[in-house]
C-alpha cells in the first residue's frame, strides 16, 4: 500500500495560484518525496562526476523539503545545481548544435494549479530553468522562445552570458562531451508535485530544433491530484506522443499505477520503434517514486520522508519503497 494523505482540490484558476505561490512553510504532512535525473545511456557509458552531483543536491533537498521547503523552490534548486556544474546536457554543459551554438531548452510546472513556464533555443541563458520560472510568474504565457523571448527574460533579470561560458561550443563536426538532459520532481510536506526539465538538445542537432524538454505533457508535467514527471530520451518520439501527460491520463482516467502507466508508454508505446528511446522519472500524490526508462540505464536518485538519497545508473534501485 502507498502513503495516503488529504490534498485539497487542484486549484484551476491562475489568479487564486498566485494567491497560494508556494512560499513560507510546508509543514502539513510528514510526507516528502524528491527524484532526480542526469539523462538515459543509450550506450555504456562513465560517470563524469553526476553521481555525486545527484547525491549532494538530493541531500541538500531532502533536508529542505524536511524543513517545509516549497517543491517549487526545491526543483529549481536542483536543476539549477545541475545547469552550473557544467557536467550534464544543461547549462553550463549544453552541448552545441552542427553549427557550434549553444541552445538550450527547459520547463517548469507546478501542480498547484497547473501553471507552467518553458524557454527554448535560449542562446545566453545561464540558467535556464530560472528562466522557466520567470515566465511562468512575470507573464501571461507558457513559453518564450529564440533572440526576442530572451531579450524579454532579460528584462525580467535573467542573467546572460557570453559563448564562452559554455563548454561545448565548438567547430562543426567536432566531438561533444557526452552528458545528459536533467530533470527533477518533488512532493512537499504541502502536498504539491513540481516537475522541471532542462537540456541542450542532442548533439549536432540542426540550429532551432526543438525537443521536448521545454514543452509541458511531453518532457514535464506536474498535478497535484495525479503525479509529477520529468522525461529524457529522443525528444521527438515524445512529443508525438505526449508522453508525460499520456502517463499522468493513465492514472487518472485509467487508474493504472505509476509503474504499469510508465511501462505502457516506455516499453509498449516506444518500444515499438527502434530509436525511441527514453526515461521517465516520477512521484504520485501519495509520495511513490518511480524511474523507468528502456535504454541501457539511466542517471537517477531519489529520496523521501523515510528513504535516504540513492542513486545510480544502471542496476540499482529504481523505485521508493510503498
Amino acid at each position: 500500500m502507498y502513503r495516503h494523505f488529504c490534498l485539497a482540490a487542484p486549484v484551476f484558476a491562475l489568479a487564486t495560484a498566485a494567491a497560494h505561490a508556494q512560499t513560507g512553510q510546508c509543514t502539513q504532512s510528514p510526507h516528502f518525496a524528491v527524484v532526480v535525473h542526469g539523462g538515459e545511456i543509450s550506450q555504456p557509458v562513465r560517470d563524469n562526476g553526476r553521481l555525486a552531483i545527484m547525491q549532494a543536491a538530493l541531500v541538500r533537498a531532502r533536508g529542505e523539503l524536511a524543513a517545509g521547503a516549497s517543491s517549487l523552490d526545491v526543483v529549481e534548486e536542483i536543476v539549477r545545481t545541475f545547469e552550473d556544474s557544467g557536467n550534464f546536457n544543461t547549462g553550463k554543459g549544453a552541448i552545441a548544435d552542427r553549427a557550434g551554438i549553444v541552445e538550450t531548452d527547459a520547463a517548469i510546472m507546478d501542480g498547484n494549479g497547473l501553471r507552467a513556464g518553458g524557454v527554448a533555443s535560449m542562446t545566453a541563458v545561464k540558467n535556464p530553468i530560472h528562466a522557466a520560472r520567470l515566465v511562468m510568474e512575470k507573464s501571461p504565457h507558457v513559453l518564450m522562445v529564440g533572440d526576442r523571448g530572451q531579450t524579454w527574460l532579460q528584462s525580467v533579470g535573467v542573467d546572460l552570458v557570453p559563448p564562452s561560458y559554455f563548454n561545448n561550443t565548438r567547430k562543426p563536426g567536432a566531438n561533444n562531451v557526452e552528458h545528459g538532459t536533467v530533470g527533477a520532481v518533488a512532493l512537499d510536506r504541502c502536498g504539491h508535485i513540481a516537475a522541471g526539465t532542462s537540456t541542450g538538445g542532442y548533439d549536432a542537432k540542426i540550429p532551432g530544433r526543438v525537443g521536448d524538454s521545454p514543452l509541458v505533457g511531453d518532457g514535464v508535467y506536474a498535478n497535484d491530484a495525479v503525479a509529477g514527471f520529468s522525461a529524457t530520451g529522443h525528444g521527438e518520439y515524445f512529443i508525438r506522443f505526449n508522453i508525460a501527460k499520456d502517463v499522468a491520463d493513465r492514472m487518472l482516467y485509467g487508474h493504472q499505477t505509476m509503474h504499469d502507466a510508465m511501462q505502457a508508454d516506455l516499453k509498449g508505446l516506444l518500444g515499438r520503434f527502434k530509436d525511441g528511446d527514453g526515461a521517465l522519472i516520477g512521484i504520485d500524490r501519495n509520495g511513490h517514486v518511480e524511474t523507468m526508462w528502456n535504454s541501457v540505464g539511466l542517471f537517477r536518485g531519489f529520496a523521501t520522508d523515510t528513504e535516504p538519497p540513492l542513486v545510480a545508473e544502471y542496476e540499482g534501485p529504481t523505485a521508493s519503497n510503498p
